[in-house]
């Protein structure tokens, strides 16, 4: 039965993929914004539910139709899955990949926010331009500042550049804590985490090997934009921390 279940999550992934891909590809270019986030929110419900994933969504949702930083930790590739899957919205990449071969593309078409990467662009503030224009117009742009991924465990220590654009943008901040509960809800489950050298492949497939798989999405209070961008940074990653640890608390 495992082995059944193995091929037919691999099946179903593979044609949520071809069927997201060939949306983008023929009919992204004529689909408005608005549009766009609805077919990346059901497309991804639909991949967690081929990886068989659970999302389960807490907290209240934020106002969609405002300009808004959404700070989460990273564990996974399945956080965008999930974030998207809650609440739709723009994420941000470095700009090599709209380069890429055909993923570029499709990137683009999510209205993927690209950012410079390099030292020159990082020093006069150029990186946060697109993030900063994307706020202002009214767009949710999600980040993770720890800037990779771990187990899950604990979060990592925030990247505080990227505050600047909420502050510049003058725009709330919505904490977004994403949890992989084991199956006694205190601890993680590790083999949901994508991190260190563990290749994409390996990642799959010890995701769709297991029975069942949950994720947990927590919209925490907003935070306004005030302080320095370190100070943000900080406050930001209290907030996720306690969250997480309290949540990890009542399940023990």
């Amino acid at each position: 039965m495992s082995r059944l279940r193995f091929a037919a999550r691999l099946a179903a992934i593979g044609v949520c993929l071809g069927y997201g891909s060939l949306e983008m590809l023929l009919l992204f270019p004529f689909y408005s914004p608005r549009r766009k986030l609805c077919a990346i929110q059901l497309w991804s419900q639909r991949v967690l539910a081929s990886c068989g994933v659970r999302l389960s969504v807490h907290g209240i949702l934020p106002p969609a139709e405002r300009g808004q930083m959404l700070v989460s930790n990273h564990i996974s590739w399945l956080d965008i899955m999930a974030i998207n899957a809650a609440f739709p919205g723009r994420f941000v990449a470095k700009d090599d990949v709209a380069k890429w071969p055909v993923i570029g593309y499709l990137a683009t078409q999510a209205r993927t926010v690209y950012v410079t990467r390099n030292r020159r662009a990082a020093s006069n503030g150029n990186q946060l331009n697109h993030v900063t224009q994307a706020l202002a117009e009214g767009d949710s742009v999600a980040l993770f500042p720890e800037g990779t991924s771990s187990v899950g465990e604990h979060i990592l220590p925030f990247k505080g550049s990227f505050f600047q654009a909420a502050l510049d943008a003058q725009v709330p901040l919505v904490p977004v804590l994403c949890r992989y509960p084991a199956a006694d809800g205190g601890s993680v489950n590790p083999a949901l985490a994508y991190y260190g050298d563990i290749s994409l492949w390996d990642s799959i497939r010890a995701i769709i090997s297991q029975p069942q798989s949950r994720v947990e999405v927590h919209f925490l209070p907003e935070v306004a934009p005030q302080g320095s961008r370190q100070e943000l940074a900080r406050q930001l990653h209290r907030i996720l921390s306690e969250a997480q640890q309290g949540l990890a608390g009542e399940a023990a």
